[in-house]
């Protein structure tokens, strides 16, 4: 059984826990000891007789176990030996025994019995809420480094996306630029490109229009050329003879 395992488990260690009674206990009444100031807040180094003989009589498994009860590292138990007729109550922390009794009255061992289990309630209360606090802090640390891990992620997403943002903000900007100067450059061919076409199209306007009546007093007269003597060639006369 449970208990029986566990109290195995504790013969090999001398640091059980004094009985509320002394030798002269190991009788069959019950002690007139209220259960409430006969268990210890500690175990004692030495075990009184009578945890000895109960060690004993466990260990030779002469003793039957009736009832059990768990609240966190106590127990409470209640032993039968069907030789004697005897009942053996014991509060347990752990492999440590706290409190033993014994009496041959079934019902006082079971007052008793119910007694020492209230009592593990009391006992166990700062263990349990202990077991629970640690289990509360752990969780948090957990959750506590989750979300410093979930954070540091952020911060890398958030770093890369400032440093796309900025190579796109840089690359825009060299766009705008160049496309600034391309304007710049169209406007100024555009320029060129207009003069050109005025000059061709003031051209193409005089070569229609032909000379001016002021362009023609200004030539020269045909008939008379400036800076030059017309000579008269003399006239040649033909008289007419009559042959034989």
């Amino acid at each position: 059984m449970a208990v029986f395992a566990v109290v195995m488990g504790v013969l090999p260690f001398t640091g059980v826990a004094r009985a509320s009674t002394d030798s002269s206990n190991t009788a069959s009444t019950a002690p007139a000891v209220s259960t409430r100031q006969a268990v210890p807040s500690t175990a004692p180094a030495e075990a009184p007789v009578l945890t000895q003989h109960v060690l004993q009589l466990i260990k030779e498994h002469q003793l039957v176990e009736l009832r059990t009860i768990y609240n966190g590292p106590f127990a409470a138990a209640m032993f039968f030996n069907p030789s004697t007729l005897n009942y053996t109550v014991v509060l347990l922390k752990n492999h440590d025994f706290w409190w033993v009794g014994q009496t041959a009255d079934g019902h006082k061992a079971e007052m008793l019995y119910t007694k020492l289990a209230t009592q593990t309630i009391r006992l166990s209360a700062p263990d349990i809420a202990k077991i629970q606090l640690d289990a509360r802090i752990a969780v948090a640390r957990s959750s506590l480094l989750a979300q410093k891990k979930r954070e540091a992620e952020l911060e890398q997403q958030i770093s890369a996306q400032q440093k796309i943002m900025q190579a796109g903000t840089a690359a825009q900007s060299q766009l705008l630029s160049e496309a600034q100067a391309l304007n710049s450059r169209r406007q100024e061919l555009q320029r060129q490109l207009d003069q050109t076409n005025a000059a061709i199209a003031g051209l193409q306007s005089k070569a229609q229009e032909g000379p001016s009546l002021g362009d023609l007093q200004t030539l020269p007269s045909a008939s008379a050329p400036v800076g030059t003597t017309l000579q008269q060639k003399p006239r040649i006369q033909v008289r007419a003879t009559a042959h034989p």
